[in-house]
């Protein structure tokens, strides 16, 4: 199941758009400057997301196993507590 979830996200992580090429010569060609700040803005944006999901993939990759056992304890406790709750209450 992990390596299913860390495939995807490196296919996203693969897939981010960005804006590049010609933006930057438009203030050459008369276009106003407003342009550029559009294309850094999202481009901060897709590199925010890829550094993100770079982490999350090498989290999936190298501690997935990890993630389930503490999914796992956390639902078993979770039981349990809910459990106590309900005996206190009656």
């Amino acid at each position: 199941m992990m390596e299913e979830a860390s495939k995807a996200v490196g296919q996203l992580r693969a897939a981010v758009p960005r804006i590049d090429g010609l933006w930057n010569h438009l203030p050459i060609t008369g276009v106003p400057a407003v342009g550029l700040m559009f294309a850094g803005g999202w481009n901060n944006i897709a590199d925010t997301w890829s550094d993100c999901a770079e982490i999350l993939l090498t989290v999936l990759k190298d501690d997935g196993e990890l993630l389930v056992t503490v999914a796992k304890n956390y639902r078993a406790a979770n039981h349990d507590a809910e459990a106590a709750t309900d005996q206190l209450r009656h």
